[in-house]
């Protein structure tokens, strides 16, 4: 037959010229010529079509050798690849068509009632993953085909030009036969799929349901044409599908080679890709599916003020997080895509809770006899769901990276596939995947849950800690220097009792100050500390609230004035029913260096002015409590910074501990919220500034209001100097020297501590 379609070819060649063509004796031949040249086609054609669909090698090679003579071979190698392409679109809109899906009958347990009227039709999910089989299995075949037919006209050779089949197939600069089909099909594909989400509801929820099992099929159908062209194309022929035609440099020509189908990622993920509208509806219908139950609990109306979520509420949404993520299963692309809805939820739910939380005047209101206000416990209301959506998020993070655990290294074990292959090949989980998906996706949910949850419990208790520092200051109303003073205070307010059960002596009865806190702590306590979340947060939270009160007690404490022995032992019971009572909130061992400053301190105001500079314990007190102490016991003239600014002890206190460091000279309001947003030093985070106090989180900013007390200290200083000066029988105080003296050695010595 070859030998025939080359005289036919020879003939047509000589034909050509018109007047051969003229001559009567070709007249008289050229109709049965051609027809013998038309049906010898149509026999090539049919032996090829069969060829290509038998996957025969020979009979393709027989039929490509027969038009190459005839000089048809680029015409027709071209066609038939439409062929199978039209093939490939007949069959599988066949396979996934509406009317396919739907079938009349009764319902059963495995359909879905879709009846909209007198006749109820079944979807069958059975039946739709059967359609969707058969668009897979038909992909897997036709693929088959296209390649090795594109693999024969490889082998190929015509002996004149010594050029290959397929070269004289295509153009140098137009792409491979199978990479033609493959983008084709996957276009077709993923109009079909589209289309898919016009059918009716019941079709298409099972469509969308089936996603995850579809990407699985269609992988399996990747790894099979891999494996199965991989071993085809021989070891010699593995190269990327990307650089599958090469440049001869001697030349300039293409060098084409044959690789295997599905050995690059960009052939396996156009494949994925072209389920890509099924896979947004999923993705949505996951994040709608979470979203509900938020939007149960947290109705939008503005007739009321929504309270807190249950812990029903929680657990509901809890299971439907975890549900979602099942369906994804294992598969780095939908797992992905799911964790992204998980943060979209999150950051609705915190959302929510922003819009109904109390802030303001209304959060940080207190109630004369120290208990909870609704707004407070409102908002300790949602500190808990906060914590309960924190508790399912990192629950989410532990399966995920159990999941992953055991199957870590089975991604680089396999054999079987290319290097470039491997992710997409395994459908497997590493734990280093696993541990970068859910840094990408759920630590910022935790960031954001976390941020919202100290901006609530940070703001409460500034409140309560404020309501308390006021206590605190009123130390500065009892008098510690005059011995009978102190015994009216003790007589008309009696001390305290001690978590001992004891009372102090007469001379360190409790003052009265510490009576009331006393009384207005165990309130606090039990109305609105024991109460709150038994979380992370809360500790630290809490820790952080321990801290400020020692801090702001020994604060007042160093500028009380004056202090006499009898003063000294009555601060010093004071401080102890202090640790008595905080000792309730955190073990104050954990509190660390506030905790030990006021140890340290309590035991500088016993000791001689000549031995405070030299005890082993003072680099534990900050360097403006040493000043503080030591101008308490210089004479009047030698005025505390305070006085000097004529501020009050608290003021002078909140401007000491969270503006002196950035050098503005005016106090701020009552407890401001911690700014945001802006290039200053106390631009900090709710997290990582719960209580306010910038000072006691920040060594560099502590250093420098340390420094800033200073220079406030050495105005007072020049000030008493130049009193003195000015009287003629006065003499400067020997703690005027030993001030002096002290700073550069307190401030060095403070630098060193809280450097290690």
């Amino acid at each position: 037959m070859a030998s025939v379609a080359l005289a036919i070819r020879e003939m047509e060649l000589l034909v050509q010229d018109e007047s051969f063509e003229e001559l009567s004796v070709v007249c008289a031949k050229l109709p049965a010529t051609r027809k013998l040249s038309t049906n010898l086609k149509r026999e090539v054609r049919a032996t090829l079509r069969s060829g290509i669909q038998n996957l025969s090698q020979a009979n393709v090679g027989d039929a490509l050798q027969i038009l190459f003579y005839l000089g048809d071979l680029a015409t027709i190698a071209q066609a038939s690849v439409n062929d199978v392409i039209q093939e490939v679109e007949r069959k599988c809109s066949a396979a996934i068509a509406e009317e396919k899906l739907v079938r009349s009958g009764s319902s059963g347990s495995n359909g879905l009632d879709t009846s909209n009227g007198p006749s109820a039709s079944i979807i069958q999910k059975s039946d739709v993953w059967k359609a969707l089989q058969d668009v897979f299995d038909v992909i897997r075949v036709h693929a088959m085909q296209v390649w090795n037919l594109q693999r024969v006209l490889l082998k190929m050779v015509d002996p004149a030009s010594s050029k290959k089949y397929l070269d004289l197939v295509l153009e140098p600069d137009e792409p491979s036969l199978f990479a033609t089909f493959w983008e084709v099909t996957c276009a077709i594909v993923r109009e079909l799929f589209a289309s898919t989400l016009g059918y009716s509801t019941s079709v298409k929820s099972v469509l969308i349901a089936e996603y995850p099992r579809m990407r699985e099929q269609a992988t399996r159908v990747l790894n099979e044409l891999f494996v199965s062209t991989k071993q085809s194309a021989g070891t010699e022929f593995l190269a990327d599908s990307a650089t599958e035609n090469k440049v001869d440099t001697k030349d300039g020509s293409v060098k084409r080679e044959l690789v295997p189908i599905a050995g690059s990622p960009a052939e396996r993920t156009q494949l994925l890709d072209s389920m890509a509208p099924l896979y947004d509806a999923f993705i949505d219908r996951a994040y709608r599916r979470m979203s509900n139950p938020i939007q149960l609990m947290f109705p939008q109306s503005s007739n009321f003020h929504a309270s807190p979520p249950g812990r029903s509420d929680m657990q509901t949404l809890s299971r439907t997080i975890f549900s979602e993520l099942e369906h994804a299963g294992q598969d780095l692309v939908l797992l992905d895509g799911t964790l992204q809805q998980v943060r979209k939820a999150v950051n609705l739910f915190c959302s929510n809770v922003k819009r109904i939380m109390h802030q303001g005047k209304a959060a940080a209101a207190t109630m004369s006899s120290f208990g909870r206000t609704p707004a407070q416990a409102h908002n300790v209301g949602l500190m808990n769901v906060l914590s309960l959506l924190d508790d399912a998020v990192e629950e989410v993070m532990n399966r995920i990276e159990t999941a992953a655990a055991p199957n870590g290294t089975q991604t680089g074990t396999s054999t079987h596939m290319s290097s470039a292959a491997d992710p997409v090949a395994t459908g497997v989980m590493s734990s280093k995947e696993a541990k970068e998906l859910c840094t990408k996706n759920l630590s910022p949910c935790r960031e954001m849950i976390g941020d919202l949850k100290y901006a609530l419990l940070g703001f409460y208790l500034q409140a309560l800690a404020v309501l308390l520092e006021s206590i605190f200051a009123k130390m500065h109303d009892e008098s510690f220097g005059d011995q009978s003073a102190t015994a009216r205070v003790a007589t008309s307010g009696g001390a305290p009792r001690s978590s001992g059960g004891g009372r102090s002596s007469q001379g360190t009865s409790g003052s009265k100050y510490m009576q009331e806190f006393s009384n207005a702590f165990t309130i606090i306590l039990e109305e609105h500390l024991r109460r709150l979340p038994i979380a992370v947060f809360a500790t630290k939270c809490l820790a952080d609230f321990v801290e400020r009160l020692i801090s702001v007690f020994i604060r007042h404490a160093s500028l009380l004035r004056p202090l006499t022995e009898n003063g000294k032992l009555r601060l010093a019971n004071d401080m102890a029913q202090l640790e008595l009572r905080l000792e309730h909130i955190v073990p104050l061992r954990n509190i660390g260096a506030a905790y030990e400053e006021l140890r340290a301190f309590r035991h500088m105001i016993f000791l001689d002015n000549s031995e405070i500079l030299r005890d082993t314990t003072i680099d534990k007190i900050r360097p403006s409590n040493v000043w503080h102490h030591l101008t308490s016991r210089a004479p009047p003239e030698l005025q505390l910074p305070h006085q000097m600014k004529h501020w009050t002890a608290s003021k002078y206190i909140e401007w000491l501990d969270t503006r002196a460091a950035i050098g503005q000279s005016s106090s701020p309001s009552t407890t401001p919220p911690p700014s945001s947003g802006k290039s200053s030093a106390l631009s900090l985070s709710w997290k990582e500034l719960p209580l306010g106090y910038p000072c006691l989180k920040d060594r560099r900013l502590s250093l420098q209001a340390e420094k800033q007390a200073w220079k406030e200290m050495t105005k007072c200083l020049d000030a008493y100097s130049l009193r003195v000066s000015a009287s003629a029988n006065a003499e400067l105080s020997p703690i005027y020297d030993l001030l002096q003296e002290s700073s550069a050695i307190l401030l060095a010595g403070y630098e060193v501590m809280i450097s290690r």
